[in-house]
């Protein structure tokens, strides 16, 4: 079943024993998981509820089947969500796979996985007993139309110019995007039509990321100016891997369209070549001229190693970013050095 077919059925109010989210949309899954709690909330559904939210690494299956085993003590439903469930070995999936079809009537049993190639067992298992949800991630280009149709489900129409600026200055991060526009929505009140002008204001005194900025900084090796700026960008409360993440989008937009000017595209047909608005397209443009192949190169190589450290390590997510800044501007390990 498709996530939207999936959303739709709630409103029925209809809730099965166990469902299993299937793909790499995450923020998504997240989503659907408020929704049905929501659900189960709600009159007809709910009543009395016992949630939990786990990571599949944190608990044994013996143990996850002994807790919905038990009936509330005070009557309701048990609900838990259980967080990549490839994580658990064959023995172990094994076992949850024999008591799906057990499930008690008291009992909802949630999990994702982020693919379905090695929980087929399980994933059949669910079928039978309930249902297996595909929630699959938009694509970056499709990040304005997203955004637009998520404001309208919140009672206001965003504008397309309003739309690609927010794609401009927060990346395609649909986490972040959603959090952006739901701050934007808060500040328009009642006014029910968002533009650019509302995004810039919204974001009031302190000055949006932009990695095109950062960019320039690290290029012309002003550490000092670039670490102003990341750390300003940490005060105000943004994620460590939002701006890694919205950094390396930047260098794939100038990438494509450095190689795209390369192939003789007129600049008119990059915005749709590459997925993004024109005027990103512009501000790629006129980096793409001074940054060389081998010097993008060593940069997505740098923002690599640091997306791996921060997810594999126990090192502060600021420092990784702050040594990845330095190491980018260090006259001696700057990857300008490589350039003509």
């Amino acid at each position: 079943m498709e996530a939207e077919n999936f959303l739709k059925s709630l409103r029925g109010e209809k809730i099965d024993p166990v469902y299993l989210f299937i793909g790499p949309a995450a923020f998504l899954m997240r989503e659907a998981w408020d929704r049905l709690l929501s659900t189960l909330l709600s009159g007809k559904s709910g009543g009395r509820l016992n949630g939990e939210r786990l990571q599949a690494k944190e608990i044994d299956p013996s143990e996850l089947i002994a807790r919905l085993a038990v009936i509330p003590m005070f009557g309701g439903r048990r609900i838990v969500l259980v967080e990549n469930v490839e994580a658990w070995g064959k023995p172990a999936l094994s076992t949850l796979e024999a008591f799906v079809p057990r499930l008690p009537a008291s009992a909802c049993l949630v999990m994702t996985a982020s693919g379905r190639k090695t929980i087929e067992g399980l994933a059949k298992a669910v079928e039978a007993k309930g249902k297996v949800i595909v929630f699959k991630a938009p694509a970056e280009r499709e990040a304005p139309r997203w955004l637009i149709e998520r404001a309208k489900q919140m009672g206001k129409t965003l504008s397309s110019r309003a739309a690609y600026l927010l794609v401009e200055t927060c990346g395609a991060d649909f986490q972040t995007l959603a959090s952006e526009l739901e701050k934007i929505c808060t500040f328009a009140g009642e006014r029910d039509r968002i533009e650019a002008e509302d995004v810039l204001e919204a974001a009031g005194s302190h000055r949006t990321f932009s990695a095109f900025d950062l960019l320039d900084q690290i290029k012309g090796r002003e550490a000092d100016k670039a670490l102003v700026s990341l750390r300003s960008l940490l005060a105000s409360g943004e994620n460590p891997l939002k701006i890694l993440s919205t950094l390396a989008w930047q260098i794939r937009i100038v990438w494509q369209v450095k190689d795209g000017l390369r192939q003789g595209i007129p600049e008119s047909q990059l915005a749709g070549r590459v997925g993004a608005h024109p005027f990103v397209v512009k501000k790629a443009r006129e980096q793409a001229g001074r940054f060389s192949d081998a010097y993008l190169y060593k940069v997505i190589e740098a923002v690599g190693q640091t997306d791996i450290a921060m997810k594999s390590t126990g090192i502060s997510p600021e420092l990784l970013l702050e040594d990845l800044v330095l190491d980018l501007t260090r006259a001696g390990a700057t990857p300008a050095a490589t350039e003509r």
